[in-house]
């Protein structure tokens, strides 16, 4: 089999991998397909496992706290319900979005196109199913949650008396087999179980393939050079487009929120009646001082120095489009930008948590304020930004001789 790289757009020839084996781009080093042992069944079980395991943290006790005789006790699907109903329904959108209502959809369609419905799916409905499986995929924040769950009882436990229930112990559970399910997830294998990858007439397999005008479909990643994708029907583009405009505009946008983002307050604790708002920075400063020196750390590493690598990695991409020196190296900022990019959601997380699930009136509480709106809208914008990259324009301008 020939499969274009999605990040460099050399051809590579696979041959037939063996179990728990994959296959690495010789030219920038982006794994191009893996294989693992027994893996419908793998793949199956631990979507199916993620599925009751979410089912399972709503409703049971999640989270309980007590301070001067007073003691609260909440489930996960109470705090999202609060929340809407007391501040804001943003914030409680984006809080049952990422955590409940995307996983639980991609844990589903993961799950069904692992039986033998996916073989009998017809091309068109196949394409929709795995478009938005893989969409789904980088919009992974389950694991980010869970940090910030564990960041926000540690600083509960300043102010009050903290238990953890059954709720909480399932959604580790959902999130540490979700985390696997989406590990085992590979679009190569899921295609082949599907319909078998054909193969165009190509003059030079060490070439890269727009040189040969062959097109790499975004859904399936077959290599054609038709209008649409023989084996899935998607549209066939050369490159992602106005990737370079896009994705400046997105970052630029993205640097406008930061300013309001680490200004503004994000959350305001009440404790006894006194109002205690806190920046970005302000927490930070608040945990450095208390000797919470790792959760200070993590916090100003997610939420201030990530934002900022970002926006200067990215814009080193898009120099380098235009003058390329070394793409491999770039390639791998590349790589970086995605695997780190989420984290920022950490801080957004925490302030919600905290809102959610303390409310003890005068006692003990906590209101979100506008900074987190802005910050929120700086980390999606980021996200935007780096997805909207095209990698291959890296290699472009190096390789138009060929």
């Amino acid at each position: 089999m020939i499969v274009a790289c999605q990040h460099c757009d050399f051809l590579v020839s696979i041959q037939d991998l063996g179990e728990q084996q994959r296959a690495v781009c010789p030219h920038c080093g982006n794994v191009l397909a893996t294989t693992q042992r027994n893996y419908t069944q793998w793949i199956a079980a631990f979507s199916l496992s993620s599925i009751i395991f979410l089912l399972l943290s709503l409703q049971p006790h999640f989270i309980s706290y007590a301070q001067h005789g007073l003691k609260q006790t909440i489930s996960l699907m109470a705090a999202i319900m609060q929340l809407a109903k007391h501040y804001s329904v943003f914030l409680a959108a984006l809080l049952s979005t990422s955590i409940v209502i995307l996983p639980f959809i991609a844990s589903a369609l993961i799950l069904l196109v692992h039986t033998p419905v996916w073989q009998k799916m017809n091309p068109h409905n196949a394409r929709v199913v795995a478009k938005f499986i893989m969409a789904l995929r980088p919009l992974n924040l389950a694991d980010i949650f869970l940090v910030a769950v564990l960041i926000s009882a540690f600083k509960l436990t300043a102010f009050a008396e903290i238990e953890v229930g059954l709720g909480f112990w399932a959604y580790i559970l959902f999130v540490l087999c979700f985390i696997e399910t989406l590990s085992l997830l590979s679009q190569h294998q899921l295609w082949q179980l599907q319909q078998a990858h054909f193969t165009p007439s190509i003059e030079h397999c060490a070439k890269r393939a727009s040189t040969q005008s062959l097109k790499q479909c975004h859904v399936c990643q077959q290599i054609s050079r038709d209008v649409h994708c023989p084996r899935c029907l998607a549209k066939l583009r050369y490159r992602k487009d106005n990737s370079v405009a896009r994705s400046a505009a997105w970052m630029v946008t993205s640097l406008i929120f930061m300013v309001p983002a680490l200004s503004f307050p994000i959350m305001d604790t009440i404790n006894l009646g006194l109002h205690t708002p806190a920046t970005i920075y302000g927490g930070v400063e608040v945990l450095w001082n208390n000797g919470s020196y790792p959760i200070a750390i993590v916090i100003f590493i997610a939420s201030i120095c990530i934002p900022l690598i970002k926006a200067g990695t990215l814009f080193y991409l898009l120099y380098r489009v235009s003058y390329p020196t070394n793409p491999k190296v770039a390639a791998k900022f590349y790589r970086a930008l995605e695997a780190v990019g989420k984290w920022s959601m950490i801080d957004v997380f925490v302030v919600i948590l905290l809102v959610s699930l303390v409310q003890l009136g005068t006692v003990l509480s906590v209101e979100p304020q506008p900074g987190i709106v802005f910050f929120t809208a700086m980390v999606i914008c980021q996200i935007f930004a780096v997805n909207n990259f095209d990698p291959r324009l890296l290699w472009d301008s190096l390789n138009k001789h060929e």
